[in-house]
């Protein structure tokens, strides 16, 4: 009897060694890896210290999910070589099986063919596209393709010097003024101070003419094309009002608003979110109280500007698709990882039934100083709903210089004569994206 226990003893332990190594085999050394394109610091040119606390957690977060999977990325790639990078990897058939992709790029990985089209996953409910900002979802589509879903988004806010506001006796801005008040108030803000003839108080900086037609709700190209819209009755409006704000200023050159000096400025939520807490809120703007509030809106606009969108996107020849769907659902869809882009970037999340919520105030509320309070996230939630998606193409950048340099060098005018003008420059633009 003995020994039939023994034997079965032997033989239990056998088996369970045998399982044991059949699922170590199966979860650890058969594990199938996916590839992450990923970049050190903020897509939006501010300092962003804890992005890589970031991938680690979301990595974490998935793998917790799914241990079948390792997820490897290589860091140290800095944001100004990404997208070399990328293109490189792209050229030698080595990109990652899942990566970011800049706003500029993004056109140009989409129509070389080398996205994944996310339609099907859409279609089949892989992928819930219904829980994102409807203007950031349509950032990653081209050709009515879906090529790549928004992982993190910055509107633009218009930066306030309270200090100054308060030395001249001026209310703070209704969160709907319009160009007419911002008129008003840079006409009151500007002027020689000591009178020695030169102004030395100025009402804005860095408010372009892109700002002056988004804010009136006008595209200046088409996706499409692109076709050149900047004869169009809104874009006349936004640059003639443009050129008389500028006359203001008698062509002088207009300090930074980090010089205390000048009323508003334009600025990403980035720059909020990055200079307004702890520990760089201390290297800028430390010389004065100032504060973000929402852009003027023009006659057919609203109190929003551009939209910068993150994206993320698959890579066509990746082999490991399921894993790859449900790293990029986990990325951008799932609501752990949206609370966690809030609190470790310098962005916002592009799921819109998050920034609205304690949580997210919690999290906005945590290392601001104790004399500030965070941005009202009701006003941050319009914004981005009323922000503009700017269509991007091959030239895109290179023709918006060279608008603004032709734009820049004009003045003020009659409305006829900014018609003739701005038909040219149309045709110098269309001329320009066809060579």
């Amino acid at each position: 009897m003995r020994r039939y226990l023994k034997i079965s003893i032997i033989l239990y332990l056998f088996i369970s060694l045998l399982i044991f190594f059949i699922c170590y085999q199966i979860l650890f050394k058969q594990q199938k890896t996916i590839t992450l394109g990923v970049f050190a610091g903020s897509a939006w040119k501010v300092p962003n210290p804890t992005v890589y606390r970031l991938y680690d957690s979301l990595i974490a977060d998935f793998r917790a999910q799914h241990p079948e999977y390792l997820v490897s990325y290589k860091s140290g790639i800095q944001i100004q070589d990404y997208s070399e990078k990328i293109s490189k990897a792209i050229l030698k058939g080595e990109e990652p099986d899942l990566f970011f992709i800049l706003p500029e790029d993004f056109t140009t990985f989409a129509s070389i063919g080398i996205l994944e089209d996310l339609n099907k996953y859409i279609k089949d409910g892989s992928i819930d596209t219904s829980q994102f900002y409807e203007n950031a979802l349509a950032a990653g589509k081209y050709n009515n393709s879906q090529f790549a879903l928004p992982f993190e988004i910055v509107p633009s806010l218009m930066f306030v010097n309270i200090s100054l506001l308060n030395s001249l006796k001026l209310p703070l801005p209704e969160p709907t003024w319009d160009w007419n008040q911002l008129m008003y108030y840079v006409q009151a803000a500007t002027k020689d101070v000591n009178g020695n003839g030169v102004i030395d108080i100025f009402g804005i900086n860095g408010w372009t003419w892109l700002d002056a037609a988004y804010s009136n709700n006008q595209m200046l190209f088409n996706s499409y094309g692109p076709t050149v819209l900047l004869n169009n009755e809104g874009v006349i409006e936004a640059v003639d009002f443009y050129l008389r704000l500028k006359n203001l200023f008698k062509n002088l050159i207009t300090p930074d608003f980090d010089s205390g000096k000048v009323l508003f400025s334009p600025f990403q939520y980035s720059s909020y979110r990055a200079y307004k807490y702890y520990p760089y809120s201390i290297q800028r703007f430390g010389d004065f109280k100032w504060q973000a509030i929402n852009m003027p809106k023009g006659p057919r606009g609203k109190n929003a500007s551009e939209l910068k969108v993150l994206l993320i996107g698959i890579s066509k020849r990746s082999r490991n698709k399921k894993g790859v769907i449900e790293l990029l659902a986990h990325l951008t869809t799932n609501q752990e990882s949206a609370y966690r882009i809030l609190e470790y970037s310098q962005g916002l999340p592009a799921l819109k039934n998050i920034i609205t919520t304690k949580r997210a105030g919690d999290i906005l509320a945590h290392h601001i100083t104790a004399s500030e309070t965070y941005i009202d996230t009701d006003l941050l939630n319009s914004l981005i709903i009323d922000s503009v998606i700017v269509p991007r193409f091959k030239k895109h950048t290179a023709a918006l210089d060279l608008a603004t340099r032709t734009i820049n060098s004009e003045q003020v005018q009659s409305i006829s004569s900014l018609k003739n003008f701005l038909s040219r420059l149309e045709h110098t633009l269309e001329s320009f994206i066809k060579d």
